[in-house]
């Protein structure tokens, strides 16, 4: 039984690996064939290319910010946690006399 589940997974991956193969080299036949010249065509590339890295790089920006908005509201709500909801940075420093500090 486990024959089977290996042969029909590798028999997938090639399916996979042919359509892919297939898929490039009809690309690639497709400019070649295209009734436009190389540097329109290459004019075209070049611009679809900045339209993804644009895109690209506005959808990182927009996750960097969430990112930091998150790490922001979790270091807040860990410094509440740590001083008992008192509005004190958690790199406030200890009493220099020990068993004034924090109590749990």
């Amino acid at each position: 039984m486990a024959r089977w589940n290996d042969q029909e997974s590798a028999g997938s991956g090639m399916f996979l690996l042919g359509a892919l193969a297939g898929a490039l080299v009809g690309a690639g036949v497709a400019l070649l064939m295209a009734p436009k010249s190389g540097a329109e065509t290459r004019q075209e590339l070049n611009s679809g290319l900045n339209t993804m890295r644009d895109a690209a790089s506005r959808r990182y920006r927009d996750l960097a910010d969430k990112a930091t908005t998150l790490a922001d509201k979790a270091r807040t709500a860990a410094a509440e946690r740590y001083n008992g909801g008192t509005t004190a940075s958690v790199n406030d420093s200890f009493p220099a006399t020990p068993g004034t500090g924090y109590q749990a």
